[in-house]
């Protein structure tokens, strides 16, 4: 297993680099915890600290890998579209995802140590093993009648049955251990996953705890884990020996046998192993796409009723959308978005009924509607002393050129004599990124940045271009570390105002709470 307080912590990486997870380190032959954006501040060498982040990575990734393979919102890439991420080579464990905007999502979920131990759990296999059938001299007077053809008739009419083969525990030891070791480190998995783990292991959580502590009370001390800073060697070192002692001592191994034994091999023994792995090893990359879904989950949680628009098709447990069909009505996306990419599926949005009523018909806009970039190629007069002469409002707007571009979220805020809107879009940077170009001249500063200043600018444009609404804030929405003894807002404010665009710090452990609270 990995010894998480020897992993090299990559907190700042090169600016087109967007993977997240463990890897093959580029400067030697070790491997890397590479961070999200926003974590210079965590600890280095920190076990426990590690550990938990590592467990809630774990989750975060194959949450989105569940929510996203499948859905018309990706499409699984083809190889020859995978784009190489500097030197390092791609995985072949890897789900390459691509949406619309031909942003890459390489997805490396499968941890082999971990989802095996998860893969190996069958019910039904481990009773087999734990319950076998043997000889006894007990006697169950229910079914001494199918033992009557090899009973012993005694001078006196006594029948004298000398074993039955009844179901009971298992009284092989070699056999039963198996089943012990498995649990115990099954148990201690699920602990670190806190419980985010399939359904057949959920509904048996009693069963495998209790064969889990059977083996602790037989063979470890109270204050030793597997996942324990001060123990985790001596335990492994200790489970290792004990599974030698049950292969050696075990003469049947049935298939049931087999695949518990592979699990547990895997997990002691399948180390990190930079000499014989290649490139990304675990994680996602492309973590903005990862990053946009636990921003969308948390602001759907906490401001479902304010939101207006969101490029998003995000599930929600407990959520019902009755435009969907019945498997997919946990999905926010209320509308089917026509893209102009013929090879690429249409998309899942949400876009909600706005105030602004329809002109030549009854009903009310929807938000997606109103983002719209207008020109108009007819020619026109413009009094611009009187207005009220202007021809604009004649003309037959029919064939004017449109453009809908999607920004991430749209809140809307109510009183009685205004109604303002937040415009918001994630960015997967840190924030040294606006430091950076924030006081140079736009031509000057990094293509990233002046192309998304532009297109949150376009995106005010589009509401304000025909519509009666005002953008009160504007925001470019950020990651961050923040330690748990310290107390802040989710959302901080920083000093970064672009143009009117504020640079905001999230949460992102809080964010993230709430995302893998949807599982």
């Amino acid at each position: 297993m990995i010894n998480f307080s020897e992993l090299k912590l990559i907190k700042v990486k090169e600016p087109k680099d967007n993977f997240v997870g463990i890897r093959k380190s580029k400067t030697g032959n070790d491997f890397e915890f590479c961070l999200p954006n926003g974590f210079q501040d965590f600890p280095e060498g920190d076990f426990d600290k590690i550990r938990e982040l590592f467990f809630k990575m774990y989750r975060t990734f194959r949450k989105f890998e569940r929510d996203n393979k499948g859905t018309n919102r990706f499409q699984i890439n083809k190889p020859q579209y995978q784009q190489e991420q500097d030197q390092t080579n791609i995985y072949s464990g890897g789900l390459s995802l691509v949406n619309e905007q031909g942003e890459a999502c390489v997805i490396y979920s499968k941890l082999k140590m971990i989802e095996r131990v998860l893969e190996a759990y069958d019910d039904l296999a481990i009773n087999s093993i734990h319950k076998k059938i043997r000889k006894t001299g007990e006697i169950d007077y229910s079914q001494i009648y199918k033992y009557l053809d090899r009973a012993i008739y005694l001078d006196n009419d006594v029948i004298y049955v000398e074993a039955m083969a009844l179901s009971g525990s298992v009284v092989l030891f070699d056999s039963d251990a198996i089943v012990k070791l498995y649990c115990y480190i099954l148990d201690e998995v699920v602990q670190q996953l806190d419980g985010d783990v399939p359904e057949n292991i959920q509904a048996h959580r009693n069963e495998i705890r209790g064969l889990s502590q059977c083996f602790k009370d037989g063979y470890l001390t109270n204050n030793q884990s597997i996942f324990d800073k001060s123990s985790y060697a001596e335990t492994i070192s200790i489970l290792k020996e004990i599974l030698e002692k049950i292969d050696k001592n075990t003469h049947y191994k049935d298939a049931g046998y087999w695949g518990l034994y592979e699990a547990v091999e895997t997990f002691l023994y399948g180390e990190l192993k930079a000499d014989e792995e290649n490139g990304e090893y675990w994680g996602v990359k492309g973590f903005s796409l990862v990053w946009e879904d636990i921003c969308h989950t948390y602001f759907f949680k906490k401001f479902s009723d304010a939101i207006c628009f969101a490029d998003a098709d995000i599930t929600l447990e407990n959520y019902s959308n009755a435009v969907r069909q019945t498997r997919e009505q946990n999905r926010v996306g209320n509308y089917l978005y026509s893209s102009n990419i013929k090879s690429y599926a249409n998309r899942w949005i949400y876009s909600d009924k706005s105030h602004i009523p329809y002109p030549k018909k009854p009903g009310f806009f929807r938000w997606h509607e109103l983002l719209c970039i207008e020109l108009d190629t007819q020619q026109g007069t413009l009094i611009f002393s009187n207005r009220n002469y202007d021809d604009f409002n004649q003309r037959d707007r029919s064939q004017a050129k449109r453009r809908f571009p999607c920004p991430d979220l749209i809140l809307k805020h109510e009183s009685e004599d205004n109604y303002d809107l937040y415009i918001i879009d994630y960015k997967d940077v840190p924030i040294d990124f606006y430091y950076k170009n924030w006081n140079k001249p736009l031509e000057t500063t990094d293509d990233k940045f002046r192309i998304d200043i532009i297109k949150q600018l376009t995106y005010e444009l589009a509401l304000q271009q025909t519509n009666q609404v005002k953008i009160s804030k504007s925001w470019f929405i950020i990651p961050n570390y923040l330690d748990n003894s310290t107390y802040q807002s989710v959302l901080c404010n920083t000093k970064i105002n672009i143009k009117g665009i504020q640079v905001v710090q999230a949460d992102f452990f809080i964010l993230q709470k709430k995302y893998l609270g949807e599982n």
